[in-house]
């Protein structure tokens, strides 16, 4: 019946959500293993139990509640605030604000804002952090703006006020930066400690998280058990720690804290403690905006304490170092499908380094803890500054294994393999258990072998923003038509190489530059110091190279009779299996008209449509001698050159050609 009933719940997640769907599924299929573990007297009990929650869940997933209130005067309190923006709550909606004109805002603030509700769209490059899906899974889907507002309730504690006196009291760059990640939660992710612990693969291990918040306050009951019962030593444990949660009160993984603690404190109080219980409800309660489920806070701690339930003999009649290093290993395969999306890679030598770590993590956050207070203790920025440049030493990136991200399908299997083997494991059942263990090294040794790079060949044309980078994979062979460029972003590591480490290509053989704005070639410098990087051509030396990867030909044959560097622009023309490409540079309108004249079939499938959608380029005679099925426009979203134009897309459309855009859709891949 427990499994019968936690499939229901499943199946509820499944049919409430989109593309995350899965999620919410597994999420409370696994609650419903938590409230299902103990065997019930009454069968009846457990049915009507079962059924009730399950419909509460599907009526309440299925519902989605806009706010009753005019946006010209909207009532709300701010739930959550950032340095730019915060996130208004009217009790029945959540909106996302910009607040870089009303830095006095607080958490907490009840305000009236006279203002308008507007779409929210933001600019997302290739492996870019995704705040579109991000506010989507906060559950909000709309902006709100502001012409004036009014302040009905002020929050007088500033929790950003505190955290820039506690930085105040430090001198040091390194320190202040491991403050700021380790007890402040406040991370510059394009900081060097950042970019190297995410290379990596062991960021997780320096974030702010239960992890470390649950040690502590485990370690303290146990220190206060000696002289006070367990209700008051644990209520005296996060009492203590509670200065740090509230400094960090924005946090998902401190509000699941201070829920499964209160639980717990209940619990306790009842004489009824079970760990099980009070979990279950815990998150249920958290549930309650089941949007919380987005959470990594949420689904990775109920992962890995459902999957310690069945695991304990693992752990029991162990010698000291197996019950050091099985937990260590059980929780890194348990959080690998995370770690994977984080990191577009694995990398088996970061187990051995998180167990060097964390206990010096440990330590750094205990001597780190008395500066909440303004007590900042002698030569710690001495022990901090060391400990910096030990993690800056460290580099494993050579054993990193570049994989892509899981799938939904592929995320149930290997969560119930690791189900199957810990299940036959804990009853003993060797033979099933050795079966189960094979499947699940099969199931990762063929996921991390390259077979799609080895049976299939691509065309990317990558989101770069406003600019141009096209990847043409010839199996395992690759040629990169233009890098991309920006004044403001490192396109090359924050956008090519995550890009290419995804899709396990480790070494692009060919650069083509069709010419030389900045917005085409300004990263090959970048992508030349750190990615093995091979034969490089322009317009100055194309006509050399060697074809033997694919043929490639130009037929922009004025390269050396114009000054104009678009009109310079290398007009690339392939074929890939049954797919005819046409790649246009730049080339404006006048370069158009004398590749019509000297070539008379000029047909393509698919167009990488001139100069970014401008109109200087991609006239109807053109267009009609090409005859594209699909137009690639790649651009910046909302970019200050207004491309693509409204006359290249009414050409477009006129002519009945499919139009795809890299500032909607992302990165626009073909597979042959």
């Amino acid at each position: 019946m427990k499994f019968f009933t936690a499939l229901l719940y499943a199946i509820s997640g499944l049919i409430l959500f989109d593309k995350q769907a899965f999620i919410y599924g597994i999420a409370i299929f696994l609650i419903a293993l938590f409230l299902t573990f103990k065997k019930f007297r009454r069968e009846k009990k457990v049915i009507i139990f079962h059924a009730a929650i399950f419909a509460c869940f599907l009526i309440y997933g299925l519902l989605e509640i806009k706010t009753f209130q005019s946006p010209e005067a909207i009532k709300g309190i701010v739930i959550k605030r950032s340095e730019n923006y915060f996130v208004l709550f009217d009790g029945l909606e959540r909106f996302y604000v910009n607040a870089y004109d009303f830095k006095d805002i607080n958490l907490f603030d009840v305000i009236e804002i006279n203002g308008y509700f507007t779409e929210y769209n933001f600019s997302v490059l290739e492996s870019d952090f995704d705040f579109n899906l991000y506010l989507k899974n906060l559950g909000i889907s709309r902006q709100l703006g502001i012409n004036s507002y009014s302040t009905l309730f002020k929050n007088s504690i500033n929790c950003s006020l505190i955290k820039n006196s506690i930085i105040s009291q430090f001198i040091s760059e390194k320190t202040i930066e491991l403050m700021n990640t380790l007890i402040l939660d406040e991370i510059d992710y394009n900081s060097t400690l950042i970019k190297r612990l995410q290379h990596n693969t062991i960021f997780y291990l320096f974030s702010l998280s239960g992890i470390y918040i649950n040690y502590f306050i485990y370690k303290l009951v146990n220190l206060l058990s000696v002289k006070f019962k367990p209700f008051l030593s644990n209520l005296l444990a996060l009492t203590i720690v509670s200065p740090l949660l509230i400094l960090n009160i924005n946090s998902f993984a401190v509000l699941r804290i201070f829920v499964v603690y209160l639980f717990k404190l209940i619990s306790i109080k009842r004489n009824d403690y079970d760990s099980l219980k009070y979990k279950s409800l815990s998150y249920l309660v958290l549930l309650i905006n089941k949007h919380n489920l987005y959470q990594y806070g949420f689904i990775m701690p109920l992962l890995i304490s459902t999957f310690m339930q069945f695991s304990k003999l693992l752990f029991k009649r162990r010698k000291w170092y197996i019950k050091k290093f099985v937990p260590a290993i059980l929780i890194f395969i348990l959080v690998l499908p995370f770690s994977i999306s984080f990191n577009n890679s694995i990398n088996i030598v970061s187990i051995l380094i998180s167990i060097i770590f964390m206990p010096f993590i440990r330590i750094i956050i205990l001597l780190f803890y008395p500066s909440i207070f303004m007590l900042k203790l002698p030569f710690i920025e001495s022990i901090m500054d060391t400990f910096y440049d030990i993690i800056m030493f460290f580099d494993i990136s050579a054993f990193n294994i570049n994989m892509p991200e899981f799938n939904p399908i592929l995320v149930i299997i290997y969560y119930f393999l690791i189900f199957i083997i810990l299940y036959f494991r804990e009853i003993n059942f060797k033979k099933f258990y050795e079966i189960a263990m094979s499947g699940y090294m099969a199931f990762l040794l063929l996921y991390c072998l390259p077979i799609k790079n080895t049976f299939t060949s691509s065309v990317s044309f990558i989101n770069v923003g406003q600019g141009d980078s096209t990847l043409i994979r010839i199996k395992n062979k690759t040629i990169l038509v233009d890098t991309g460029g920006s004044l403001t972003k490192d396109i090359a590591n924050d956008c090519l190489i995550p890009y290419f480490e995804k899709n396990r290509i480790y070494k692009i053989d060919e650069v083509i530059i069709t010419h030389y704005d900045m917005d085409h070639y300004y990263a090959l410098e970048n992508l030349q110091n750190d990615f093995k990087v091979g034969k490089i051509y322009d317009y100055t030396n194309f006509s050399e190279r060697d074809n033997s990867i694919l043929t490639i030909y130009n037929i922009n044959n004025n390269l050396l009779n114009v000054v104009d560097e678009n009109s310079k622009s290398l007009v690339l023309r392939f074929e890939l299996s049954d797919k005819r490409f046409l790649l246009m540079g730049d080339a404006p309108i006048e370069i158009e008209q004398e590749i019509v004249k000297k070539y008379s079939n000029l047909d393509c499938d698919i167009l990488k449509v001139g100069h970014h959608g401008s109109d200087t380029s991609s006239s109807v005679e053109f267009l009609k001698a090409v005859t594209p099925e699909e137009a690639i426009i790649s651009c910046g979203l909302n970019n200050k050159y207004g491309h693509p134009n409204d006359k290249v897309l009414e050409n477009l459309e006129s002519l009945n050609v499919k139009v795809r855009r890299t500032d909607y859709e992302g990165t626009i891949e073909y597979i042959v």
